[in-house]
């Protein structure tokens, strides 16, 4: 079992292992604040010694230095969600506008199970069920809370519109009714989403929207739980490799391979730049260029750090920072 360490014993720690401290009551209050887990644990690995067979910080780190790079981390998580949240909303307003034109405003209406395709089978309670039958389930319950604006909708107009309903959903739920969807109620969210015309939605442009909504919801649940999210690359969801997008950002197949496009923060930024919604990558792109900024008058050495673990290309970060 791992002993419990006050702050102070956690700073004389620190000490043995070669970390200096400019302002040890600063530190004190800080590790109270966040936790030793949260800006050690989480950003040590850029200040240690590499060759070292104990762990022992570089020559001249500072505790100061792991705090700025928590403080970076975390305003770049600000954007992250900022972001997030702009995606969600345009998502939520383009299945709600779809469902009601293509299937109408009533709940009987949009949401009959035949509007939606059935989805993987599933086991729940040893039984076989679908994805469908369980997305509707929750937003048959949902319909029946006891909140605003349902209430209002339920009382006075005798029906709850997809746009209404759908304002309490999560992203994830969002997510899910776009999976289930049919084609052309696909391709009609695809072209709102994306601002543009439902004939000029491609097959790469479908599997490139279907990707972008796993990775968003992927580093939104990460910036969520405050992990550590400069770096963040999710192990689970990616951007397939796709003809339009990574030739757009001149990705080859071969540096694909090796992990470049697929789910680290410049691709994040590069998929919101399809939306309509510009808010979303301006959002993004300020948080992480402002952030940037700030962090390296200090530690200006650190700007190769942070594009090589945001495999963002170094001379197009160093350019955005100037603008």
């Amino acid at each position: 079992m791992k002993p419990f360490a006050d702050e102070t014993k956690q700073i004389d720690i620190l000490k043995s292992r070669n970390l200096l401290f400019l302002d040890e009551d600063k530190a004190k209050r800080v590790l109270m604040n966040y936790g030793y887990y949260e800006v050690v644990n989480g950003y040590k690995m850029f200040l240690l010694e590499d060759s070292s067979t104990r762990e022992q910080y570089k020559p001249g780190a500072t505790f100061e230095h792991l705090t700025a790079l928590y403080e970076l981390d975390k305003s770049i998580r600000n954007g992250v969600i900022q972001a997030s949240l702009e995606i969600e909303l345009s998502l939520r307003t383009a299945i709600a506008y779809t469902l009601a034109e293509d299937f109408g405003v009533e709940q009987r209406q949009y949401l009959y199970y035949k509007n939606f395709r059935q989805g993987d089978t599933i086991w729940s309670d040893s039984q076989p069920t679908n994805e469908r039958a369980i997305l509707l389930n929750k937003l048959f319950h949902l319909e029946n809370r006891n909140i605003e604006p349902l209430n209002h909708y339920r009382t006075n107009h005798g029906h709850i519109p997809p746009w209404i309903l759908l304002k309490e959903s999560t992203f994830g739920n969002l997510k899910y009714i776009f999976k289930l969807l049919k084609g052309p109620q696909k391709d009609k969210v695809i072209s709102i989403c994306y601002g543009i015309d439902i004939s000029d939605v491609t097959d790469n442009l479908r599997s490139l929207f279907k990707d972008t909504l796993y990775v968003v919801n992927s580093f939104r649940n990460r910036a969520a739980h405050s992990g550590r999210i400069f770096n963040f690359k999710s192990t689970i969801y990616k951007i397939r490799y796709n003809n339009t997008f990574h030739n757009k950002v001149e990705i080859t197949p071969a540096q694909y391979r090796i992990g470049l496009g697929q789910s680290d923060l410049y691709t994040l930024s590069k998929i919101l730049d399809y939306f309509d919604n510009k808010k979303a990558k301006i959002n993004l792109d300020v948080y992480i260029s402002y952030s940037i900024k700030k962090h390296c008058e200090n530690y200006k050495e650190d700007l190769e750090l942070l594009a090589n673990e945001m495999n963002y290309p170094l001379d197009e970060l160093k350019q955005e920072l100037k603008e």
